[in-house]
């Protein structure tokens, strides 16, 4: 998950300079929303439901070059969550 928390720091710095140049101020009206969908990744660390993953994932749509550092950190997660549960589901049928 490192790579999730260094794309939400360049998305984080990327923000802060678009806000601060007044000409691309409408920029914010989608880059702001998709920042905070993004941040649902955080929520899918603890509850491990896949709902929360997808949703940083379309979050993280919106700024592809940097964004697909993202999601592909949390498809990773995802599928290491899979991986382990059907090897406890394995582990218990025997």
């Amino acid at each position: 998950m490192r790579l999730y928390y260094l794309s939400l720091i360049i998305l984080a710095v990327i923000i802060v300079f678009i806000q601060l140049d007044p000409t691309y101020y409408m920029i914010n009206y989608v880059t702001t929303p998709a920042f905070v969908l993004c941040l649902f990744g955080c929520i899918y660390q603890y509850t491990k439901k896949n709902i929360f993953g997808y949703v940083a994932m379309a979050g993280f749509v919106v700024f592809l070059p940097i964004g697909a550092l993202g999601i592909m950190s949390i498809r990773e997660a995802m599928d290491k969550q899979i991986k382990l549960k059907f090897i406890r589901k394995l582990n218990n049928d025997r």
